[in-house]
């Protein structure tokens, strides 16, 4: 989407694109590339499209799933920042593109249901932008990607105005089934399933399943909390303290935590080493203006051996 930022520059952002751009850039700091990053969207013909279209090139990612559409164009939004950081929004998604993107082509589609990727990653607002007919594709596709052994990460974004009158909880539930690694915000969390607490979340995903799944449930400048496959107990991991002052924008913070958590992992991090980049990363974020920050702000990785794995947005 385009991004009006509240410092007032204007610049591109938007949840899951926020995480493909850092895990890209963080890939990259480790000096190679050996994981490749695509972004699935639908763009339009005029000059903004290209300019995301040159961003994603210029950031290492791949555009094999990027779509174009003859009319419509980017959406766009506008942020207003409290002194505190807190940053609020006005969303303009009517001429939106992406919202048709399986309208436009199934090639993403095609490449879930024949495994032709590693991973995918999407997020709450993913789903909502899709009418229920490309959601159900979507899901399906998912389903046959899974059965595949296919990874998927999801990340519980919720924006309540993008449901309307639809309550998103079934497609969250369906979503939450597939997910090896689910990034929940605590917040999201209780808006969309009317849960009170962190035990709440974990004894509705959790418990009582024969999970294979982790959550890794955000607090914002609280501890995140990790419920890990095959263990018991919790693993809470605290954030980095930063003063008020230092809290520019959170614009993009639970977005970049997640590429901080899956670049770690990829590069064969264990969970609480992961998280402990995560915040890192986000606190890196979080002190600028805007979703994209200028890269030699992010914290670097130690060189550790890569997985070798392809990953797929």
């Amino acid at each position: 989407m385009i991004e009006h930022r509240a410092d007032g520059d204007v610049f591109f952002g938007g949840d899951s694109f926020n995480t493909a751009y850092y895990l890209s850039q963080l890939i990259a700091s480790q000096g190679e590339k050996p994981i490749q990053i695509y972004y699935a969207t639908a763009i339009g013909q005029d000059n903004q499209s290209e300019m995301l279209k040159a961003l994603m090139t210029q950031s290492g990612i791949q555009l094999d799933f990027v779509e174009r559409h003859p009319t419509k164009t980017l959406g766009q939004y506008w942020v207003d920042v409290s002194d505190s950081g807190e940053r609020s929004f006005r969303f303009d998604r009517q001429n939106s593109a992406a919202r048709d993107y399986f309208s436009l082509s199934h090639t993403l589609l095609t490449a879930l249901e024949t495994k032709q990727v590693d991973a995918i990653y999407l997020s709450g607002i993913s789903l909502a932008i899709l009418d229920e007919k490309q959601r159900a594709m979507l899901i399906n596709a998912l389903h046959q990607f899974k059965a595949k052994g296919g990874i998927i990460y999801f990340d519980n974004n919720y924006r309540s105005a993008l449901w309307q009158s639809i309550s998103p909880i079934h497609d969250y539930f369906s979503l939450m089934a597939l997910a090896d690694i689910a990034f929940l915000t605590n917040d999201d969390e209780y808006a969309v399933y009317g849960t009170q607490s962190v035990s709440d979340i974990i004894d509705l995903h959790f418990k009582g399943q024969s999970s294979r799944q982790t959550l890794v449930i955000r607090q914002g400048a609280g501890p995140c909390v990790i419920q890990e496959v095959g263990k018991d107990s919790l693993l809470y991991v605290a954030a980095e303290q930063l003063a008020q002052k230092q809290v520019v924008d959170t614009c993009a913070a639970g977005d970049s935590f997640a590429a901080g958590f899956l670049a770690a992992m990829l590069f064969g991090r264990d969970t609480q080493s992961a998280a402990h980049f995560a915040h890192k990363v986000a606190a890196s974020v979080i002190k600028q203006h805007g979703a994209l920050i200028p890269t030699h702000f992010l914290p670097k990785l130690s060189n550790q051996e890569c997985l070798g794995v392809d990953t797929f947005y």
